[in-house]
């Protein structure tokens, strides 16, 4: 089944990418350039080849936490940039001592416990992440990195499952290119088109080991699924604190108007 926004990545989960919407404007953003998946841990050397030669990659940005990486770092591809924003404050947000945790060897239940201790499963989570001094640091930099990409180069974005942090970078990003709120909701809900079946194979284990639907349905959110009151939350905190979503990209993220427009002038057509 060929989704909306879809690449042609078979090892990589929720893959797609932001061209082809059309902004306030009337103008389209980019296709072929700025791509949103989730990890890169079981990409193939044929996906690999795709972004490289179809659409000459030049970045790769990684926002997962660093015990998230650990053994599973992004691939090294020739002539392509890769660079690790941390979005999360590891030190402010986790209990002592489990900055050493390998987070690969927890069981579901605890992976969810531990989600719950930084705030992964309340609807203001994504508040959070841009409130934060890593957080601000983190996308203030996705934009830089996106300023200096060559022209006619993807620059791809990742986290873990590319729902929640990378998200985000794509809910910024768009409406900084003036795309309406109504298609940015779009995209952040197509997580769930994209993984539904990991959303369901997730449940099914979690049944099948006797938990109960309110800790089925917290799993899901964790690892595979979206909800959209998370992402209204953060636009209507940011409509109201800054103005717009516009007004915290240039008063937090420090990207000017000149910027913007540069942005705007090499990201859309």
């Amino acid at each position: 089944m060929n989704l909306k926004q879809s690449i042609p990545l078979k090892s990589v989960a929720n893959a797609r990418e932001l061209g082809g919407y059309i902004t306030s404007d009337g103008r389209t953003v980019r296709s072929g350039v700025l791509f949103r998946t989730g990890n890169l841990n079981d990409i193939t050397a044929e996906d690999i080849f795709i972004l490289k030669k179809q659409y000459r990659l030049s970045d790769i940005i990684d926002f997962r936490m660093e015990m998230e990486l650990r053994g599973y770092e992004d691939p090294i591809i020739d002539d392509v940039t890769n660079t690790h924003l941390d979005v999360i404050d590891i030190p402010d947000k986790l209990s002592q001592g489990m900055t050493d945790v390998d987070i690969k060897r927890l069981d579901v239940i605890q992976l969810v416990k531990m989600c719950e201790q930084i705030g992964m499963l309340d609807d203001k989570m994504y508040i959070g992440f841009l409130s934060t001094e890593s957080g601000k640091k983190a996308y203030s930099r996705f934009f830089r990195i996106l300023l200096a990409a060559e022209p006619d180069r993807a620059v791809l974005w990742h986290c873990t499952s590319g729902k929640d942090r990378t998200g985000l970078a794509a809910m910024l990003m768009l409406s900084l290119l003036g795309v309406e709120e109504s298609v940015v909701m779009e995209d952040y809900m197509l997580t769930n088109e994209y993984n539904a079946q990991r959303i369901e194979d997730t449940k099914k284990y979690i049944r099948a080991r006797g938990f109960d639907d309110a800790l089925t349905e917290k799993a899901a959110l964790v690892f595979d699924a979206v909800d959209r009151h998370y992402m209204e939350n953060v636009i209507a905190f940011l409509k109201e604190k800054y103005g717009s979503v516009l007004g915290y990209i240039r008063s937090e993220l420090n990207i000017s108007e000149v910027d913007i427009e540069l942005l705007k002038e090499k990201y859309t057509e």
